[in-house]
């Protein structure tokens, strides 16, 4: 009952790995976190939409085969084992990302900080969005295909509007409407994932905190994390079911 009072005046408790208060810790973290997601998110929904649509325009040719292989393989794959041979390729055998940090400690100024911050997340955000465009995918691409078989598709055909007009006014618009829908899911698993991203990467957000919390027995610590997880599915799933509504 006191933590609930506490919790009600922003009181968290005090860490007992940190000798900090919990809000201060989280707060830290938490900026790390939420760039990542929001460059994660982004660029899920970038590489998501032309894929789901290309698919679903050119149903039954190569480019759909191609792009449902891609789905279905990388629906198999643990989101662990592609975060664990991403940082291997790309991080250790070739060089090309760095595998640990979000920000290089030799950047100085503003503009050296903001681009080590960039790279640091490239890496993971990447991976992190070629998995989670799965599911975007074949839902839009199963929408842009009962879009075209629709009365009102049919109907502009008959009065000769041009194709790529049918697609980009009528189709288009709206096989992607649904899928604004996933934003909101969207949410809920990044926060899931950030627990294996961050700590494959050892980047300093929520995730790893909470991983560490765990294996350290900071109970406080992993309480508030636990609530504030649970407040935040809550709210991306609520944000779905209202732009569904």
């Amino acid at each position: 009952w006191n933590w609930v009072v506490h919790l009600f005046h922003g009181n968290l408790g005090e860490s007992y790995q940190y000798n900090e208060p919990v809000t201060r810790i989280i707060g830290q973290r938490a900026v790390n976190t939420l760039w990542l997601s929001l460059f994660t998110v982004v660029l899920t929904y970038l590489i998501a939409l032309p894929m789901g649509i290309y698919a679903g325009r050119h149903e039954g040719k190569l480019p759909d085969t191609v792009i449902r292989f891609y789905t279905y393989v990388t629906y198999c794959i643990p989101f662990f084992v592609i975060l664990v041979l991403g940082i291997w390729i790309f991080g250790y055998v070739l060089g090309w990302f760095p595998t640990t940090g979000s920000v290089s400690p030799t950047a100085n100024g503003t503009f050296a900080t903001i681009g080590s911050r960039f790279y640091h997340m490239l890496l993971p955000g990447i991976l992190g969005a070629l998995f989670g465009t799965v599911n975007i995918v074949q839902y839009l691409r199963s929408e842009v295909v009962d879009a075209k078989s629709s009365d009102y598709v049919r109907t502009a055909r008959a009065k000769g509007v041009p194709i790529n007009d049918i697609y980009r006014h009528h189709i288009f618009r709206n096989s992607l409407l649904p899928i604004a829908a996933f934003a909101g899911y969207s949410i809920t698993g990044l926060l899931n994932g950030a627990i294996f991203t961050e700590s494959v990467f050892s980047y300093p957000g929520m995730g790893l905190l909470f991983v560490n919390s765990i294996s350290y027995r900071d109970y406080t610590v992993i309480t508030a994390l636990v609530l504030l997880f649970g407040i935040l599915n809550i709210f991306g799933t609520l944000l779905s079911d209202i732009i569904l509504s």
